[in-house]
Protein backbone atom coordinates (compact mmCIF):
# COMPACT_ATOMS: atom_id res chain seq x y z
CA UNK A 1 0.00 0.00 0.00
CA UNK A 2 1.40 3.32 -0.88
CA UNK A 3 1.31 5.81 1.95
CA UNK A 4 -0.20 8.78 0.87
CA UNK A 5 1.34 12.62 1.77
CA UNK A 6 -1.17 14.78 3.41
CA UNK A 7 -2.21 17.72 1.94
CA UNK A 8 -2.76 21.09 3.09
CA UNK A 9 -6.99 21.94 3.69
CA UNK A 10 -8.24 23.32 0.56
CA UNK A 11 -11.33 25.31 0.00
CA UNK A 12 -13.49 23.58 -2.06
CA UNK A 13 -16.81 24.94 -0.58
CA UNK A 14 -18.26 27.81 0.81
CA UNK A 15 -18.59 28.02 4.72
CA UNK A 16 -21.34 30.41 4.66
CA UNK A 17 -23.83 29.03 2.05
CA UNK A 18 -22.37 25.70 1.26
CA UNK A 19 -21.96 26.73 -2.69
CA UNK A 20 -18.86 25.08 -5.02
CA UNK A 21 -16.22 27.30 -5.58
CA UNK A 22 -15.35 28.37 -8.36
CA UNK A 23 -11.56 29.65 -9.29
CA UNK A 24 -11.56 33.73 -9.95
CA UNK A 25 -8.87 36.05 -10.21
CA UNK A 26 -8.58 38.22 -7.29
CA UNK A 27 -6.31 41.06 -8.40
CA UNK A 28 -3.15 39.11 -7.58
CA UNK A 29 -4.22 35.24 -8.87
CA UNK A 30 -7.01 33.05 -9.21
CA UNK A 31 -8.16 31.36 -5.97
CA UNK A 32 -11.27 29.73 -4.87
CA UNK A 33 -14.31 31.91 -5.20
CA UNK A 34 -17.85 31.58 -3.95
CA UNK A 35 -20.37 33.72 -6.63
CA UNK A 36 -23.44 33.81 -4.54
CA UNK A 37 -21.60 35.51 -1.35
CA UNK A 38 -18.76 37.17 -3.51
CA UNK A 39 -15.80 36.31 -1.49
CA UNK A 40 -12.46 34.99 -2.16
CA UNK A 41 -10.85 31.93 0.29
CA UNK A 42 -7.17 31.63 1.30
CA UNK A 43 -4.60 29.28 2.41
CA UNK A 44 -3.74 31.06 5.18
CA UNK A 45 -0.91 29.50 7.81
CA UNK A 46 -1.76 27.97 11.00
CA UNK A 47 -0.90 30.02 14.15
CA UNK A 48 1.02 28.36 16.53
CA UNK A 49 3.15 29.03 19.77
CA UNK A 50 6.42 28.16 21.07
CA UNK A 51 7.55 29.13 24.58
CA UNK A 52 11.40 29.70 25.63
CA UNK A 53 11.61 28.34 29.59
CA UNK A 54 15.49 29.53 31.08
CA UNK A 55 16.47 28.05 34.00
CA UNK A 56 18.21 29.60 36.75
CA UNK A 57 21.89 28.35 35.33
CA UNK A 58 20.39 29.94 31.51
CA UNK A 59 19.61 26.85 29.97
CA UNK A 60 16.57 26.15 27.89
CA UNK A 61 13.64 23.40 28.06
CA UNK A 62 13.18 21.18 25.27
CA UNK A 63 10.53 18.35 25.03
CA UNK A 64 11.04 15.34 23.40
CA UNK A 65 8.01 14.85 20.79
CA UNK A 66 5.90 12.27 21.92
CA UNK A 67 3.67 12.68 18.37
CA UNK A 68 4.92 13.09 14.82
CA UNK A 69 5.77 15.18 12.92
CA UNK A 70 9.51 14.53 14.15
CA UNK A 71 8.59 11.99 16.74
CA UNK A 72 11.17 11.22 19.03
CA UNK A 73 13.11 14.82 18.41
CA UNK A 74 13.83 18.11 20.29
CA UNK A 75 11.64 20.71 20.18
CA UNK A 76 10.87 23.68 22.02
CA UNK A 77 7.29 23.06 24.16
CA UNK A 78 4.54 24.35 22.43
CA UNK A 79 1.11 23.31 19.68
CA UNK A 80 -1.51 24.91 18.02
CA UNK A 81 -3.42 27.85 18.98
CA UNK A 82 -7.17 27.16 19.71
CA UNK A 83 -10.09 29.58 18.73
CA UNK A 84 -10.53 32.62 20.72
CA UNK A 85 -7.40 32.13 22.49
CA UNK A 86 -4.68 34.87 22.11
CA UNK A 87 -0.73 34.06 21.39
CA UNK A 88 -0.22 34.20 25.18
CA UNK A 89 -2.95 32.13 26.46
CA UNK A 90 -1.96 29.12 23.61
CA UNK A 91 1.64 29.80 24.89
CA UNK A 92 0.96 29.21 28.44
CA UNK A 93 -1.53 26.81 27.91
CA UNK A 94 1.02 24.50 25.71
CA UNK A 95 3.55 24.96 27.99
CA UNK A 96 1.48 23.62 31.33
CA UNK A 97 -0.06 20.81 29.43
CA UNK A 98 3.56 19.79 27.72
CA UNK A 99 5.51 20.23 30.89
CA UNK A 100 3.89 20.60 34.02
CA UNK A 101 4.95 24.42 34.26
CA UNK A 102 2.72 27.39 35.26
CA UNK A 103 3.93 30.47 33.63
CA UNK A 104 3.49 34.17 33.91
CA UNK A 105 4.62 36.83 32.22
CA UNK A 106 4.72 35.50 28.58
CA UNK A 107 6.38 37.88 26.51
CA UNK A 108 6.46 37.88 22.68
CA UNK A 109 9.96 37.15 21.32
CA UNK A 110 9.04 37.10 17.34
CA UNK A 111 7.61 35.59 14.87
CA UNK A 112 8.47 32.79 11.84
CA UNK A 113 6.15 31.35 9.29
CA UNK A 114 7.52 27.86 7.96
CA UNK A 115 6.39 25.42 5.28
CA UNK A 116 4.15 22.63 6.65
CA UNK A 117 3.55 19.27 4.75
CA UNK A 118 0.18 18.73 6.22
CA UNK A 119 -0.87 22.34 7.12
CA UNK A 120 0.58 24.44 4.02
CA UNK A 121 2.56 26.79 6.18
CA UNK A 122 2.70 27.73 10.22
CA UNK A 123 3.17 30.66 11.25
CA UNK A 124 4.79 30.42 15.03
CA UNK A 125 4.82 32.82 17.74
CA UNK A 126 8.14 32.48 20.30
CA UNK A 127 7.09 33.34 23.54
CA UNK A 128 9.77 33.81 26.77
CA UNK A 129 8.47 32.71 29.89
CA UNK A 130 9.47 35.52 32.71
CA UNK A 131 8.60 33.54 35.53
CA UNK A 132 7.60 29.63 36.14
CA UNK A 133 6.73 27.59 38.99
CA UNK A 134 6.30 23.56 39.38
CA UNK A 135 8.06 20.67 38.93
CA UNK A 136 8.60 19.45 35.08
CA UNK A 137 6.24 16.12 34.58
CA UNK A 138 6.44 15.17 30.31
CA UNK A 139 2.35 15.24 29.35
CA UNK A 140 0.53 15.49 26.50
CA UNK A 141 2.89 15.28 22.96
CA UNK A 142 6.32 15.32 24.79
CA UNK A 143 8.00 12.09 26.07
CA UNK A 144 10.99 14.23 28.12
CA UNK A 145 11.95 17.17 29.38
CA UNK A 146 15.08 18.16 29.86
CA UNK A 147 17.27 21.84 30.00
CA UNK A 148 20.04 22.13 27.75
CA UNK A 149 22.53 25.04 28.09
CA UNK A 150 23.49 26.73 24.38
CA UNK A 151 26.17 24.57 23.88
CA UNK A 152 24.57 21.11 24.27
CA UNK A 153 21.47 22.03 22.67
CA UNK A 154 20.06 19.26 20.62
CA UNK A 155 18.92 19.83 16.69
CA UNK A 156 16.07 21.17 16.40
CA UNK A 157 13.60 19.73 13.55
CA UNK A 158 11.21 22.68 12.65
CA UNK A 159 12.84 26.15 10.68
CA UNK A 160 10.34 28.35 12.80
CA UNK A 161 12.14 26.90 15.81
CA UNK A 162 15.80 27.27 14.88
CA UNK A 163 14.87 31.15 13.30
CA UNK A 164 13.16 31.71 17.16
CA UNK A 165 16.06 30.59 18.73
CA UNK A 166 18.38 32.46 16.55
CA UNK A 167 16.64 35.20 17.65
CA UNK A 168 16.08 34.35 21.30
CA UNK A 169 20.12 34.32 21.22
CA UNK A 170 20.72 37.50 19.55
CA UNK A 171 19.06 39.30 22.11
CA UNK A 172 20.49 37.28 24.84
CA UNK A 173 23.96 36.98 23.95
Amino acid sequence: MAIVEPRPFEWNFCGTCGQSLMPSHDGERERPYCAACSRHYYLNPVPACCVFIQDSAGSLLFGKRAVEPCYGQWALPGGFMEIHETGEQCALREMREETGLTGAGARLLGASAARSRDKGAVLVLGYVIEAWRGELVPDSDVSDLQFFSRAERPPVPFTAHRELLDLYDALNP
